[in-house]
């Protein structure tokens, strides 16, 4: 294998902390029970025509922009928006 480079060293130290931060999420069973219940618990509010209130500040309002922009297409497979 050949030496990687500074840039190529941080994408991997990179890539390596993201894998060890979903391995720590999945080896806590509470967690994982948590976030699918948020998450039916959203599905659901939103299919009953209830609404979703996303914020936040500088990054934050990024992501939660990110987020409606997910909702409002598609995210993991094609599908109907769930906000109209």
């Amino acid at each position: 294998m050949k030496q990687l480079n500074n840039f190529e060293r941080r994408v991997a130290e990179l890539i390596e902390a993201s894998i060890a931060t979903k391995q720590s999420l999945l080896s806590s069973p509470d967690l994982v029970v948590t976030v699918a219940t948020v998450s039916e618990i959203l599905v659901n509010a939103l299919k009953q025509g209830n609404k979703l209130l996303l914020f936040g500040n500088g990054g934050s309002a990024a992501d939660a922009q990110h987020i409606a922009a997910e909702l409002v297409g598609r995210f993991a497979f094609d599908r109907p928006a769930y906000l109209l």
